[in-house]
């Protein structure tokens, strides 16, 4: 039986918790008229009603709160796609198209999440690239606002600057960073702040010329960082939010030779700054001058614990956990051989990082993962396994257990972002 307090008892409803309504058949009311038990029986059932549905808005909004949306930017499929995750039991929801639009392969979200972004390839020929501005509908899916020719080829990156005023980018073909004007309504305008990189490295097959691989802008919002694994430089760019405008502002040198600066991630405050090599595989941090934008070099963690490389073991992301204690990267194994992984980072106080676990990835070439923002799921999408992965992650150690693999997706994601 119910422990519920709402009971049928002699056909009528009783609750213990509801109100008492006067039914003025007392002898001694002065204004005492005739008992309908209809009008009790209707005021009662108003009540219970009126209790139901707040509980049905309270149990929907409960689940509403379990669910985040995740975006997938690819570079074979259809478009962009996206899915629900579950936070309180780390499932995914089927798959679904968002926008269908030619590889737009790396995507970033505005700061009030009604906009998203996206780097395209094909705007006006076959091997030029361009960027995107979607609207963020209710259910997830993405109308499109307009399109840009990004001013290069090869673009591979796009961040939103705090105050959703401007967009960056870098090409890694041309070997350049440019910066875009946002709209209010999330469009965006040309404002030919272009700028190429000059130089080369060490590596024979790599570093034959510049190649920007990602633009950054740090949390003050006065700078934006380019790693350039052609050069073995981070570019350093002032940004003019409101003109959508950049200007150079000097770089850092990242030692080592043939480290191929990949992407990149700074502390909540700003204070560090951890560059993931692509062709060493490391971590390099820095601290940060907040006055100049300039970055001071600390130190260089392997992602293997004895130095020794695989070959063709290549690193592809970073991301910080939303607590911070913890960085995660990426290694793709680029032989296939099933050695792809995710390696844990702790971060002391001080900022520096030490390395506490390498776990397989699950999936093959990991080029991009995310993690969730209650910090408790890791999304990995696998670009040659055409696959994804979920990770639980222990917020308290880092430690990462594999929930759920080969869950089929034949775009081949090359960037996950979450709304926040």
């Amino acid at each position: 039986m119910s422990s519920s307090p709402l009971a049928l008892a002699g056909g009528q409803i009783a609750n213990n918790n509801a109100p008492t309504f006067l039914t003025r058949n007392s002898p001694n009311d002065p204004n005492t008229q005739p008992h309908n038990p209809h009008i009790s029986e209707s005021m009662h059932l108003k009540h219970f009603i009126s209790k139901a549905l707040a509980t049905l808005l309270l149990l929907t909004a409960s689940l509403q709160a379990d669910q985040t949306r995740v975006y997938f930017g690819t570079n074979k499929s259809a478009g962009i796609y996206t899915a629900q995750l579950d936070t309180a039991d780390g499932t995914l929801s089927p798959l679904t198209l968002a926008a269908a639009i030619k590889a737009p392969g790396f995507i970033a979200l505005h700061p009030n999440q009604q906009f998203l972004y996206a780097t395209i390839i094909g705007f006006e020929k076959p091997n030029t690239s361009g960027v995107a501005a979607f609207r963020i509908k209710d259910d997830g899916t993405l109308d499109l606002i307009n399109t840009l020719p990004s001013g290069g080829n090869g673009a591979c990156h796009v961040s939103v600057d705090a105050t959703g005023q401007s967009l960056v980018l870098a090409h890694y073909s041309s070997g350049s960073a440019a910066a875009f004007k946002i709209n209010s309504d999330g469009s965006l305008v040309a404002t030919d702040s272009l700028h190429t990189h000059t130089g080369s490295g060490e590596h024979p097959k790599r570093q034959k010329a510049p190649h920007p691989h990602s633009a950054f802008i740090h949390p003050n919002n006065q700078f934006v960082y380019v790693p350039d694994l052609g050069i073995d430089k981070v570019m350093i760019y002032r940004l003019s939010a409101e003109q959508g405008i950049i200007t150079p502002a000097g770089h850092a040198d990242v030692p080592g030779g043939s480290q191929g600066p990949r992407h990149m991630k700074f502390s909540a405050d700003g204070k560090q700054a951890y560059i993931l090599n692509e062709l060493s595989p490391n971590v390099a941090t820095y601290t940060v001058d907040f006055e100049t934008g300039q970055l001071h070099y600390l130190d260089t963690d392997a992602v293997f614990s004895d130095g020794n490389t695989p070959e063709m073991m290549t690193c592809a992301e970073i991301r910080l956990h939303p607590n911070g204690n913890f960085i995660y990267t990426s290694t793709r194994d680029l032989n296939q051989n099933g050695l792809d992984m995710l390696s844990t980072f702790k971060r002391s106080a001080d900022g520096s990082l030490q390395l506490i676990s390498n776990t397989p990835a699950s999936v093959s070439v990991p080029r991009n993962f995310n993690i969730d923002p209650s910090g408790q799921w890791l999304i990995v999408g696998g670009q040659k396994s055409s696959t994804l992965a979920i990770f639980a992650v222990e917020p308290e150690s880092g430690a990462l257990t594999l929930k759920q693999n080969d869950i089929p997706f034949d775009g081949g994601a090359i960037c996950v972002e979450f709304l926040k």
